[in-house]
Parts: structure tokens; C-alpha cells; sequence
């Protein structure tokens, strides 16, 4: 496929990079970022930006150069390497208190999220089933789904207990937080998405194959994140518990796997 406004997303990836690459190390190397903040909210933060800076800046760039020369499967990477920057962003926007590079994290926000837009409407307009042959949409659907209920069991056992008792959940209390931005992004927008594009991938829908293929780019990069953020408060001493990192490293490497499974079933890069 090539991209209709390739030089208007080259201008916003590089762009991307740089301030991406700029919050990255600020919060990975400079202790004075996340002061404001928790501990263990100052330690997490810090396993993301260690996965942002040395994979996700690397993922983006690598992806878009092979994208623009109408890599089907470089365009669906990029579009989900966007998407996961975009969800990542939304919570540091709204649940990293003010710090010095506060516009930063809205410059980065916005220049994915209209990157996302144009590359998404792009892939809208191919006929994107045509891409894929004999793909195992059922074990997809399946896995996304699988996924996306454990999550919600995740959060609605958490949530749920404290709305019936008037009280404030764990994962807003421990932070200092007005609301969990991470509750209201999952709940509102990742969750859902995860539903209808297993369910649209099932009926071999285009749009099901677009959603489902950024959705397990997604989850390969958010897991990614997340066994770092666990790590790193091991490695302060914060948190004992391995378990969960475990717990994600798994969910990650199946999602690769899914990836693999999804993109191996794929026709050549041809244009339409």
C-alpha cells in the first residue's frame, strides 16, 4: 500500500521520535521528572520510558521507512506503534503530575494521535481482507477477547467493591489521583476496540484485520512496558513480587506469536 499524505507523516514520525526520545530519557535518567509523583508511580514510569526509548523510538522509525515503501506488514506495525504511544501518552498527560516537560508529553500525544488518524484512514481504504489468506482469524478472535475479559475482571474487581462501598480504589489512593487515567482509557477506548475487532476479525471484516493486527502490536509493546515497570520496582525494592512480570513477559511473547501466526497467512506487499 503507499500512504496518501507520506510526506505529512514523515514530518510528524521524525518529529515523534525527537520528543518521544526527549520525555524518554528525561524520565529514565533524570530523578527530577517524576519528584512530584509517587514512588512506585516514579519507578513505573521509569520501566516505560526505558521500553519507549529502546524500543519504541527504534520500532517507529524502522517501521514507517519500510511502511513508506508499501510494506503491508510495516504498516500495520507502524499504525499499531502509534496507537500504543498514543494510549501510552493519554496517561501521562493526565496522570503524571506537572513537570517540566508537561508540553512535551502533549506534543507527543498529539503527534501521534494525528499520525494514527492518517495512517488508520489510509488502511481504511484498502481492501484489507485481500491481504490475508487463510489467516487464523478464530484463534485471533479468540485470544483478543481472552485478553480483553481479563483486564475487565482486572479493573471491575477493583472498581466495582469500591463504588458499592463509596470508596476510593487502591490504584487511585496509592497515587494521589483525582481518577485513574489508565481505568478510564481502558474502560472507554482499549477494551471495548479489543471486543469489536475480535468479533469483526471473526467475520473476516477488513476493519477487523486492521484493528486486531494494531491490537496485538499494542499488547506486545504495552505488556512489553508493563514487566519493565514491574521490574524496576523490584530492582528498588519496592515491589517482591516477580510473578506478574512473569505474567506479562507470557502475555507478550503470545502476542508476538499471534503477530506471527496473523502475519505469516499474509500476500506480498503488492499496492490495493
Amino acid at each position: 500500500m503507499q500512504f496518501t499524505h507520506l510526506k505529512t507523516l514523515r514530518i510528524l514520525t521524525i518529529f515523534l521520535a525527537l520528543s518521544l526520545s526527549i520525555v524518554s530519557i528525561a524520565g529514565a535518567f533524570f530523578p527530577s521528572t517524576y519528584e512530584r509523583d509517587s514512588v512506585s508511580m516514579a519507578a513505573q514510569g521509569i520501566g516505560q520510558d526505558l521500553v519507549d526509548l529502546f524500543v519504541g523510538v527504534p520500532l517507529l522509525l524502522v517501521t514507517f521507512f519500510f511502511a513508506a515503501k508499501g510494506n503491508r506488514k510495516a504498516a500495520l506495525l507502524y499504525a499499531g506503534t502509534l496507537g500504543y504511544i498514543m494510549y501510552s501518552f493519554i496517561i501521562y498527560c493526565f496522570g503524571v503530575h506537572f513537570n517540566q516537560f508537561f508540553l512535551f508529553y502533549c506534543l507527543t500525544l498529539s503527534l501521534s494521535l494525528y499520525a494514527f488518524i492518517l495512517v488508520f484512514s489510509d488502511l481504511k481504504q484498502q481492501k484489507v481482507e485481500r491481504w490475508f489468506e487463510h489467516a487464523p482469524v478464530k484463534l485471533i478472535s479468540v485470544y483478543i477477547s481472552f485478553v480483553a475479559l481479563v483486564f475487565y475482571v482486572l479493573w471491575l474487581k477493583s472498581l466495582v467493591p469500591a463504588i458499592i462501598h463509596n470508596e476510593i480504589p487502591k490504584e487511585v489512593s496509592d497515587y494521589n489521583l483525582l481518577v485513574n487515567p489508565v481505568h478510564v482509557i481502558d474502560l472507554v477506548f482499549a477494551l471495548p476496540g479489543l471486543i469489536i475487532g475480535s468479533v469483526l476479525i471473526w467475520k473476516e471484516k477488513g476493519v477487523g484485520f486492521i484493528i486486531s493486527s494494531l491490537a496485538l502490536v499494542f499488547m506486545v509493546l504495552l505488556t512489553l512496558a508493563l514487566a519493565a515497570m514491574v521490574l524496576v520496582l523490584m530492582v528498588r525494592g519496592i515491589s517482591e513480587d516477580f510473578t506478574v512480570a512473569i505474567v506479562f513477559g507470557i502475555l507478550s511473547i503470545t502476542s508476538v506469536t499471534m503477530l506471527i501466526l496473523l502475519f505469516r497467512k499474509m500476500k506480498s506487499s503488492s499496492i490495493t
